[in-house]
């Protein structure tokens, strides 16, 4: 059961407490916690609990801050020291839509798509479109996975989306991150597939590339 562990990991991370929250990790590979759920029913729920209690003004910006950070950490770690299946011969790049400075998910998701197999150049936030675009046109992925927190965006993603269909044409696109029906609705015109989870993600990404 993943609920004590998240009660647990909550707690240590309300407190700030770094070094608490990177044992509990450690010790839960140990016991075989796979990646996925480390990262589908701890880091995530945990995050979004302390995101919840600072919107309810229950915490501050700095604790708010403080948890990212160290759930940063721990997905860096992860990155570094998991094991990664046999390589499958695809490529993909993976991060933020313009405008988009909430970068974990994109994290996350290069995280499980390297676990599985996948050479993964992951580029974070805060990257100029036509830097992008020239990047994507110069490594030839496979598939484009952007991640999109903030629909503040979504004029300046629809212009990046419909860039890259008319330069790379063979490349598969992969969003995900918004949950708003009319937003989904939007992009879906414009990408290969709109995620609905981090698992999602990982089995539309295989499904699209033949996989």
């Amino acid at each position: 059961m993943t609920q004590p562990q998240l009660d647990t990991f909550i707690a240590a991370l309300e407190q700030g407490d770094r070094r608490r929250c990177f044992n509990l990790v450690r010790e839960w590979e140990q016991q075989k916690l796979p990646s996925d759920v480390l990262y589908n029913d701890i880091l995530i729920p945990a995050l979004v609990h302390i995101g919840s209690s600072w919107e309810q003004n229950r915490q501050g910006i700095v604790e708010e801050h403080v948890a990212t950070q160290i759930i940063k950490a721990i997905v860096a770690y992860k990155a570094a020291n998991t094991e990664t299946r046999e390589t499958n011969g695809k490529s993909v790049m993976v991060g933020c839509v313009p405008d988009e400075q909430h970068d974990l998910a994109s994290m996350l998701i290069a995280n499980m798509l390297e676990e599985n197999g996948w050479r993964v150049t992951h580029y974070g936030a805060s990257v100029p479109q036509p830097d992008l675009v020239a990047s994507a046109q110069r490594l030839q992925p496979d598939l484009l996975c952007l991640t999109m927190k903030s629909i503040g965006g979504l004029e300046s993603t629809v212009q990046l989306l419909t860039e890259l269909r008319s330069v790379l044409p063979d490349t598969k696109i992969m969003i995900g991150g918004t949950h708003m029906p009319s937003v989904r609705a939007i992009l879906a015109e414009h990408v290969d597939a709109v995620a609905d989870s981090f698992r999602d993600g990982v089995e539309k990404a295989e499904s699209l590339t033949g996989g």
